[in-house]
């Protein structure tokens, strides 16, 4: 990012006072080194060394394949009201000016100093605020396109849910280049309300992509979500979870599917701030070639917050002897009464399974596949809702196709 563009930009428009800021921090503290502990498993050596000019304008070209149904679209940032949809009755899409009940959610201290949040709040270009105030049958689709080399993109997105609403998010990030996304999402899940969030990132083998999220849960209020990774070199998912309100239940399920030399990186953090919270955590990995995961997830549990059942599990599959998979997982707890569980495990594909799948006459590869499958199924048969299952698993079996793709490239 270039220092004299981020003042400049950040003193233009709307949240000046924010933007400002967020510039200020970024061009104080620029890319975290391997020395920052949260940064410490992903290196962004690589992004200090190259200039990315960010895209303040843009149009999509047109014969993009899009979803049907509602949905709203953003190229290299920048939304596109061409190839948006009306939205439903309790949708109510809006600017984020100073003021607007969105445009608060961006104020959130967990935003304030992250890298990624701090650049593209600094480069803001049209960010959105979405005001759900019912519930919506239908999901949202939220197509994030991105494209150009040596291009940065900033999206910026705060979602607001009213008390007792309901509404399905689908997150589709994808695009090509040798650029760099970093979207960055606040959420407000209201009293009683209930939010399913699904999250694709299958953007070209050359991007890199630093994704920032934020979600507040009030009260008897439901979070769930679903994440998948497949694109990118270098690929980081953060998603930052309080348990603002007693009897918030928040379920996040992960997926990182990694071949060649791509970097994952599934970062996460659920606070339980209150009492008589649940969390649930699922994180599956597969990697193939000379592909690196990480996984980094954090339960903290306040001291009022007693009644907590808050748990994690990560599992990684290693397909190739070349790969290579980190997991940290933390449980820091100030309360008595919980019931907290955390673990993470990193393998191969069991030889005594796939030697039974073999005496039954089924060849070696397709073995691989039914054993690597099942792997990931078992995680997807736990997602509750059919909408966020059937989003994700299409392109979980696509990636599953090209197994070994490396090896029949000569790579």
């Amino acid at each position: 990012m270039q220092p004299e563009l981020m003042k400049q930009r950040a003193a233009e428009g709307p949240l000046s006072s924010l933007r400002q800021a967020a510039a200020a921090r970024f061009n104080t503290t620029g890319w975290p080194s391997a020395s920052v502990e949260a940064w410490r498993f992903t290196n962004l050596a690589r992004l200090n060394k190259r200039v990315f000019d960010p895209a303040l304008a843009g149009i999509a070209p047109s014969g993009l394949e899009l979803p049907d149904g509602h949905r709203v679209v953003f190229f290299n940032g920048i939304y596109q009201p061409e190839l948006s949809t009306d939205l439903p009755q309790a949708i109510t899409l809006e600017e984020l000016v100073d003021g607007s009940t969105c445009a608060t959610l961006l104020e959130d201290g967990r935003l304030a100093g992250h890298p990624v949040a701090d650049a593209s709040m600094a480069l803001l270009g049209s960010g959105k605020g979405l005001h759900v105030s019912g519930k919506v049958d239908a999901p949202l689709n939220i197509v994030f396109i991105n494209d150009g080399n040596d291009t940065s993109s900033h999206p910026v997105i705060a979602v607001h849910i009213t008390d007792g609403a309901e509404v399905t998010l689908l997150e589709h990030h994808i695009g090509e280049g040798s650029g760099l996304s970093l979207p960055v999402v606040a959420v407000y899940v209201g009293e009683g309300a209930v939010f399913n969030h699904g999250r694709i990132q299958a953007e070209g083998a050359l991007r890199h992509h630093l994704g920032q999220a934020v979600f507040t849960v009030s009260s008897n209020a439901i979070y769930r979500g679903v994440s998948l990774q497949t694109g990118g070199v270098l690929s980081r998912t953060e998603n930052h979870i309080a348990m603002a309100g007693e009897g918030a239940d928040a379920t996040l399920t992960t997926f990182y599917l990694a071949r060649r030399d791509q970097v994952m990186d599934v970062t996460t953090q659920i606070n339980h701030d209150m009492p008589s919270c649940t969390s649930m955590q699922i994180v599956r990995g597969v990697l193939d070639d000379t592909a690196r995961g990480i996984f980094q997830g954090k339960v903290k549990v306040a001291p009022d917050a007693q009644k907590t059942d808050g748990n994690q599990m990560s599992r990684a599959l290693l397909l190739s002897r070349k790969c290579e998979a980190d997991a940290k997982p933390e449980l820091e707890i100030y309360a008595d009464d919980v019931a907290c569980s955390h673990g993470a495990t990193v393998g191969e594909i069991d030889d005594t399974e796939l030697f039974y799948l073999m005496s039954r006459g089924i060849a070696l590869e397709e073995a691989r596949q039914m054993l690597i499958e099942a792997f990931l199924d078992d995680a997807i048969g736990e997602i509750d809702n059919p909408m966020l299952a059937e989003f994700i698993r299409p392109q979980v079996l696509s990636w599953l196709s090209g197994i070994g793709s490396a090896q029949n490239d000569g790579i």
